[in-house]
């Protein structure tokens, strides 16, 4: 990254991040941060944990219907590095089914994560 001081110097500055790190998703992960979690799949940035994504990806527009209603019209396709996520989603590199039903106010997917982050 190209960075320019307050005194107009410019210089390089390596910002890869080197540390471990877990992205958590589940079929509320939609749109963008669908793209965001193949790409951190696809580059081996670190370890997905959770349940596919929605697969919810195509880009839309809104128009209101009445007093109370939205519809969301596909108006273009998406392709990510030449795939499509819609319809299909990101799957986790380490699958953690959640159901909040059943969670009594824990979260094993974050849990996981934890778990996952304090062994590297």
């Amino acid at each position: 990254m190209k960075t320019t001081g307050r005194n107009g110097e410019t210089g390089f500055v390596d910002v890869k991040w080197r540390k471990p790190v877990a992205a958590l998703i589940n079929e509320g992960t939609r749109s963008g941060k669908e793209v965001l979690a193949y790409g951190f799949k696809e580059y081996r940035l670190g370890e997905l944990v959770g349940h596919r994504t929605e697969g919810a990806v195509l880009a839309a527009t809104a128009f209101l219907i009445g007093d109370d209603g939205l519809l969301l019209l596909a108006v273009e396709d998406v392709l990510v590095d030449g795939q499509r996520l819609e319809g299909v989603g990101v799957t986790p590199t380490i699958e953690v089914p959640f159901d909040s039903r059943y969670a009594a106010g824990g979260d094993p997917q974050l849990d996981r994560a934890v778990q996952v982050l304090a062994r590297a």
